[in-house]
């Protein structure tokens, strides 16, 4: 029977859950994210619904993010590009818009992970 290892973090801010959750499933996909750019990912996620409306990369989130993490606007531009050709944003060759790939949000409040690695014989 394999030994498991639990671990549970409460009582993240939304932000700090959300970073959480893009640093464990990073770890787990054939294209990682730097660390800034799951910063840059998650202060994206982690914007009020009223302000994401129907573009969650609108300019008014995106001078949010760039104050928020101290960028600037070339430099957000740089990592957002980046996170496209990785493939965890699409972006609309009609409208421009950008969108997060769904299987990077988290649950709402709760996320639970079972990750299994096993070790050849021989």
């Amino acid at each position: 029977m394999p030994r498991i290892i639990t671990k549970a973090l409460n009582d993240l801010s939304s932000y700090d859950y959300t970073l959480k959750h893009l640093a464990i499933i990073n770890q787990l996909l054939p294209t990682q994210l730097s660390n800034k750019e799951l910063e840059v990912l998650a202060a994206f996620m982690d914007q009020p619904r009223e302000r994401v409306s129907d573009d969650r990369f609108n300019p008014i989130v995106r001078k949010d993010v760039m104050t928020r993490l101290n960028l600037s606007s070339g430099g957000l531009s740089n990592h957002l590009r980046s996170m496209i050709e990785k493939g965890f944003l699409d972006k609309s060759d009609i409208t421009k818009r950008i969108k997060i790939k769904e299987f990077l949000f988290p649950q709402e409040l709760v996320q639970g992970y079972q990750i299994k690695i096993e070790k050849k014989n021989g």
